[in-house]
C-alpha cells in the first residue's frame, strides 16, 4: 500500500474515533487540516473547495478532541455576514451557543480596545467614524488650510492617511519613511490626528493600529490576550494588510498555535491594502508550517476548472495548486464577441432569455461580472428594454443612506457630545436655520475648547439672530442625551423621530423611500435588542459602524445580478458571464506598468471564472463606449490564457461581418517567463477562431523619445520617455500613460 493510501487509512481512523463524525463531511486533506495540532498550520483553499467547512470543524475539533475552552479560541475574518455564519455553524457541531469570539478584524479589535484600551492610553467611551465621517472631516481641515479642494482632493488624503495606518505609520513613522512625496500630506496628517484625539474619535484604521501599537508598549496587556486567546484562526488570509498580519504575529509567536485559510490565486484587493506577500511568505514567518492543499472543488465542472487553472497558471508569484472536480467535464466555455457594447449586453440578455424559457432556469441563476461600474449602464439600458428584472450588487448599503446616517449622527452626538462630525451633519437637519457659520462659531465656542455644546457647562456664543435657534436645538439634543442615558435603544429612537422633526421633514418632501428606510432602521434597532437583551445604544452605533454588508438590502425574488468581479468575491452562480474581455478593459490599462498589478487582474479573471457553477461565458465587444467616448478594442490578453479546446467561439453575425478579421487560431499560451503577458504570437495562417491577433512585426522594439506610436486602444500618440522597459506616451487626446513595453503591443507610425 502506498503512503497516500496509508494516509487515507489514518486520517479515517480518526473520524472513526471522534466525537464529531469528521469521516461523513470531509474528505482527506480537509480531515488532515482539521486534526493537525502542535505546529502552524496553512490551509491552501481552492476556489470552491469547502473552506469554510474546514475551519468550523478545526474549532470543534479543538473544543470536543483538544480540550480547549471555547473562551480561548479567536477566529477572525473580514465580513459581519462571514463572521455571523460561521458562528452559527460552529455552534450547531457544538450542540449549543458557545463562547468563542468569531468577529471581523475591526469588530475584534473595537471590542479589545473598550476592554483593555485602558492600559495604553485609550480613552473611553470613543466613536468609530466611517469613510464618509472621515471625508467630512477631512474637508474641513482642508478649509481650515486654504487649500482649494478641486486641487488638493479630500478624498486622496483620506486614501493616503487609511493607507499610512494599514501600514501602522503614525506621522512620525510616515515622515521617517517618506510614505509621501506631498509635503501637504503630512500637516494634514498632523491636524486630523489631533481632530480625532481632541474629539476621542477612532476611524476603521485606529482600529488595528491603536490595538496593535498598545500592545507594543504593554507587555501586560499582550500576555493577558495570550492568556485568553490561545489559538488564533484567520480566514480569507490572503486579504490581510501589513497591520492586520503585525497583530496576528504578536497574538501568536513565538508559540505557532495558529492556522491560516485562504488561496493566494484569490488576492484581489491590493488596492486596499491587502498583501498577498502574508501568505506566500507564512512559512518564512512561522517555522515548521504544515501546509495543506485543498484541491478538491465542489462547486464548477472540470472544464470551467481546467481554463481558470491555466489562467492563474500563468502569474509566477504563487504557491501552487490544481484544482479538479468529480461533477464531471460539462460544456465548453463560451467566447462570444460582438460588434459593440450594445451588441454584446443584448447577446447576453437573449441567452439569458432562451434558457429562462427554455430550459426552466430562474433569472436569479444567472450573473453577469464586469471590471468597471461604467460598464454596468449598457446592460441596465438593454435588459430594462428587454424586460429582464436584475439588481446591481454592490450598490448604496443600508448604513451608508443619507437618511440613516443622519439619525445616527443624531444619536452618536447624544452619546458623545464632542463628536463634531455628527454635530455638523444634523445642525440644519431639518432646516431650523442653524448654518455654517452659526455651527462654525458654536464649534469655537464649545468644542475646539474642550466643552461639549449641550448638557452642562457649554458657553455657546452666537449671533444675537441665531441665540433661539440654537438654543431650541441644544436644549433637543439635551433631553435626548438624558433619554439615551435612561432606556433602551428602541425607545430612544422612537423618541428622536418623534421630537426631531426629521420625519415630518421628511414626510412633508414626500421621501416616501427615505420614510421606509426610517422604519427599516428601527427594526434593526429592534431586532438588535431582542437577541442582545443587555446592549446598549453604543453596542448598536457601533455595530452599525462596523458592518461592511453590502448590496442591495434583501435577497431579490429571481433578478439576474449585475456585479463587479471585486464583489463576485464569495459567490456562485449556475451561469456566469464575464462582459467586457478587452485590452484596456480587463486587465485594465493601468495595470501594464507594474507586474504585481497585472498578476492581481489575473487572479481577478480567475476569481471571476471559478464563480461560475455549470456554464461560463467570455464576451466582448468590438467598439465599446465608456466616458462618452467610443474606442475599437482588441480582444483581453486572458482570452488567449485559455486553451483553445475548452473555447466555442461564437460570432455575431446579426451585427457586421469582419469582427474576427484580427483573430486567429489559438497557437499556445503565452510565455509564464513573462508574468503571462501581453505578448503575443504573430503566428500566420489558420483560418478564424478564438485564439491570437495579428500584429505587425517590431511593434515594441527600439521606442526611443518623440517616436509616434499607435496603441490599438488609445489611438495615435507620441513616447515622451522610456527606459526600455517602460514607456510614458502622451497622446493625441491629451492622455498620458505609462506602459511596460514587453506587454503593451505598441506601433511604431
Amino acid at each position: 500500500m502506498n503512503l497516500a493510501g496509508r494516509r487515507e487509512i489514518v486520517y479515517l481512523s480518526i473520524a472513526m474515533s471522534s466525537t464529531i463524525p469528521y469521516g461523513l463531511h470531509l474528505n482527506v486533506p480537509q480531515l488532515e487540516a482539521v486534526t493537525h495540532i502542535g505546529s502552524p498550520l496553512l490551509v491552501l483553499a481552492g476556489a470552491g473547495s469547502g473552506k469554510t467547512r474546514v475551519i468550523t470543524y478545526k474549532i470543534a475539533h479543538l473544543i470536543h478532541e483538544c480540550g480547549l475552552s471555547p473562551r480561548n479560541i479567536l477566529a477572525v475574518t473580514f465580513t459581519n455576514k462571514a463572521a455571523g455564519e460561521m458562528k452559527e455553524r460552529v455552534e450547531s457541531l457544538l450542540g449549543g451557543p458557545a463562547e468563542i469570539w468569531v468577529k471581523t478584524f475591526h469588530s475584534a479589535a473595537a471590542r479589545l480596545l473598550r476592554i483593555m484600551g485602558g492600559q495604553f492610553g485609550v480613552r473611553q467611551g470613543f466613536t468609530i467614524i466611517d469613510k464618509q465621517d472621515q471625508l467630512s472631516l477631512m474637508k474641513k481641515i482642508m478649509k481650515t488650510l486654504n487649500a482649494d479642494p478641486e486641487v488638493y482632493k479630500p478624498e486622496k488624503y483620506s486614501h493616503l492617511i487609511e493607507r499610512a495606518k494599514d501600514n501602522l505609520l503614525d506621522l512620525a513613522g510616515a515622515q521617517k519613511n517618506g510614505f509621501s512625496s506631498d509635503p501637504l500630506f503630512y500637516e494634514i496628517y498632523r491636524l486630523y490626528e489631533e481632530k480625532l484625539e481632541r474629539e476621542n474619535l477612532f476611524d476603521f484604521g485606529d482600529l488595528i493600529a491603536r490595538l496593535s501599537r498598545g500592545l507594543a508598549q504593554s507587555q501586560g496587556a499582550l500576555l493577558q490576550l495570550k492568556n485568553r486567546f490561545r489559538y488564533v484562526l484567520v480566514d480569507e488570509f490572503q486579504d490581510t494588510n501589513y497591520a492586520q498580519y503585525a497583530l496576528v504575529k504578536q497574538l501568536t509567536l513565538p508559540e505557532g498555535n495558529i492556522c491560516v485559510v485562504g488561496d493566494d490565486d484569490q488576492s484581489i484587493y491590493g488596492f486596499r491594502g491587502a498583501k498577498v506577500e502574508n501568505i506566500l511568505n507564512f512559512s518564512r514567518d512561522y517555522r515548521d508550517t504544515k501546509i495543506v492543499k485543498l484541491e478538491e472543488n465542489y462547486r464548477s465542472f472540470q472544464t470551467i476548472l481546467s481554463a481558470s487553472s491555466r489562467v492563474i497558471g500563468n502569474n509566477p508569484d504563487r504557491l501552487g495548486k490544481t484544482l479538479y472536480t468529480h461533477k464531471g467535464k460539462g460544456d465548453k466555455i463560451v467566447f462570444f464577441r460582438a460588434a459593440s457594447d450594445y451588441g454584446e449586453a443584448q447577446y447576453i440578455a437573449e441567452e439569458i432569455r432562451d434558457q429562462v424559457n427554455g430550459t426552466g432556469c430562474r433569472f436569479s441563476d444567472f450573473a453577469v461580472f464586469y471590471r468597471m461600474n461604467a460598464q454596468s449602464r449598457v446592460f441596465e439600458s438593454v435588459f430594462t428594454q428587454e424586460r429582464i428584472p436584475y439588481t446591481i450588487v454592490g450598490g448604496l448599503r443600508f448604513y451608508e443612506r443619507e437618511e440613516i446616517k443622519d439619525t445616527l449622527a443624531y444619536l452618536r452626538l447624544a452619546l458623545n457630545p464632542l463628536d463634531e462630525v455628527s454635530l455638523r451633519r444634523i445642525a440644519n437637519k431639518p432646516p431650523r436655520g442653524v448654518g455654517e457659520k452659526t455651527v462654525d462659531a458654536l464649534v469655537r465656542s464649545t468644542i475646539d475648547r474642550g466643552f461639549p455644546p449641550f448638557g452642562g457647562g457649554a458657553h455657546p456664543e452666537v449671533s444675537p439672530a441665531k441665540a433661539q435657534q440654537v438654543d431650541a436645538f441644544l436644549a433637543a439634543l439635551t433631553e435626548l442625551s438624558r433619554v439615551v442615558q435612561s432606556d433602551q435603544p428602541p425607545v430612544v429612537l422612537k423618541h428622536l423621530y418623534d421630537t426631531s422633526g426629521y420625519i415630518e421633514w421628511l414626510r412633508k418632501e414626500g421621501k416616501e423611500e427615505k420614510l421606509k428606510n426610517l422604519d427599516e432602521l428601527y427594526n434593526a434597532v429592534e431586532e438588535f435588542s431582542k437577541k442582545n437583551p443587555d446592549s446598549t445604544l453604543a453596542d448598536f452605533l457601533e455595530e452599525a459602524s462596523l458592518n461592511q454588508g453590502g448590496g442591495e438590502e434583501g435577497s431579490p425574488v429571481d433578478r439576474v445580478f449585475l456585479i463587479t468581479l471585486h464583489n463576485a468575491k464569495g459567490l456562485e452562480f449556475p451561469v456566469v458571464f464575464m462582459a467586457g474581455m478587452e485590452e484596456g478593459i480587463f486587465p485594465h490599462f493601468l495595470s501594464g506598468e507594474k507586474r504585481e498589478d497585472l498578476q492581481e487582474e489575473r487572479r481577478l479573471c480567475y476569481v471571476g471564472m471559478t464563480r461560475a457553477m455549470d456554464r461560463l461565458y467570455l464576451t466582448a465587444a468590438r467598439v465599446r463606449k465608456l466616458y462618452g467616448r467610443s474606442v475599437d478594442r482588441g480582444v483581453s490578453a486572458f482570452i488567449f490564457e485559455v486553451p483553445k479546446e475548452l473555447l466555442e467561439w461564437k460570432e455575431d453575425r446579426r451585427l457586421g461581418s469582419g469582427l474576427f478579421d484580427d483573430f486567429e487560431p489559438g497557437l499556445k499560451p503565452w510565455s509564464s517567463q513573462t508574468g503571462g503577458s501581453a505578448r503575443r504570437e504573430a503566428g500566420r495562417g489558420g483560418g478564424r477562431g478564438a485564439g491570437l491577433p495579428r500584429l505587425r512585426e517590431g511593434s515594441t522594439a527600439h521606442l526611443d523619445a518623440n517616436c509616434r506610436v499607435v496603441h490599438k486602444s488609445f489611438g495615435s500618440g507620441k513616447v515622451v520617455a522610456t527606459d526600455g522597459e517602460i514607456a510614458e506616451i502622451q497622446f493625441d487626446d491629451g492622455k498620458k500613460m505609462k506602459f511596460m513595453l514587453k506587454y503593451t503591443p505598441l506601433l511604431k507610425e
